[in-house]
This record gives C-alpha cells, structure tokens and sequence, in this order.
C-alpha cells in the first residue's frame, strides 16, 4: 500500500501502535466539535477502525493514511480518501490533533490526497463534507481546490458539500513523493 512523503509530512499506513494516539485526538472535545452527534469513540472502537481502514485500501486501492510528521515521526492525525456506500462517492476526510491546527499541515496533507486520488487512483470526482460552521475545515476545503456547491444531509447533520472533478484539479509544485 502506498505511503507519501510531502514537505513536512509522512502519509503512511495504520499501524496498531497508533490505536492510543488516534484515540486521543478523536476524543478531544474540540476536535469533535463539528463532528456527527453519534460519533462517540472508544478505545475499543477507535482500536477496531484501524482494520477497517486498512481493509478499505485492499478493497478500494486508497484510503486513509496516519499522518506523522517527517522530522520527528510524531503520529499527529489522519487524512485520505474514503468511499461512501450510500451514494457511490469517494470523499477526502482529515483530522489532526490541536496543537498542530493553524500550520497548513492539513492542507498539505489534503493536497497530497487529492493529487493521490486523482492520479493514482483514476477518480473522476471527490468529494468533501464539513459542518456548516466549521470554518477551519472549509478553509481548507477551499486551499485544496475544492469548490462548495450545496449544503447537503450526511451522516445525519447538514453539511457544506465541496467538490472537485479531474478536469478542474490542478497539481500544486508542493513536494510529492509517492512510496
């Protein structure tokens, strides 16, 4: 399965060492914020995630990556790609931990996604969900060359919809090195 590396970022495969280190972040308050009402994680379930995610890959040929910074090896979120059954679209999610919001660090990893998706992987259209307030997670929808173009019910709660086709994707010169 492939790893990325970017300017500051390693975008590797799960592991089950990082069980602990996701659990933290996803369970932080603000980190869930903006998240669906019934998101409640667990150890036990943040724990059984990571199967799953690495199952999507086999299945899919993408998915979501462990986020780690490249100086330090620092395990800091997740990012990928996701498919979703009930309407056959493939979405870019991501989630980094608090202390590492407001560094571009998303965006980069966003970027690295949506590159991956579109030319690795041969999708046509990707998609992005936000909660309508969640004017961080949009701005960097909007960084990564996602357009908003509806408010639309996922996951239970309204969300912004952005989205981006091949056509309109355009490759930044940010370091890329696919593994």
């Amino acid at each position: 399965m492939p790893e990325i590396e970017t300017e500051r970022l390693r975008l590797r495969m799960f592991s089950p060492d990082d069980a602990g280190d996701f659990y933290r972040i996803v369970r932080d308050a603000e980190f869930r914020k903006y998240l669906p009402p019934q998101f409640s994680p667990t150890p036990e379930s943040v724990a059984a995630a990571i199967p799953r995610i690495l199952a999507h890959w086999r299945e899919r040929g993408y998915g979501q990556w462990a986020l780690s910074l490249k100086e330090s090896g620092e395990f800091i979120g997740y990012c990928g790609l996701r498919f979703l059954p009930d309407t056959e679209e493939v979405e870019v999610l991501y989630g980094i931990d608090g202390p590492h919001w407001n560094k571009g660090l998303v965006t980069e990893a966003a970027q690295a996604a949506l590159r991956f998706g579109f030319e690795q992987s041969g999708l046509e259209r990707i998609i992005a969900l936000a909660h309508p307030e969640n004017v961080g997670t949009r701005r960097v929808m909007e960084k990564a060359g996602l357009r908003y173009e509806k408010d639309a019910v996922y996951f239970e709660m309204v969300c912004a919809y952005y989205a981006l086709d091949r056509e309109g994707y355009r490759p930044d010169d940010a370091p890329y090195l696919p593994r």
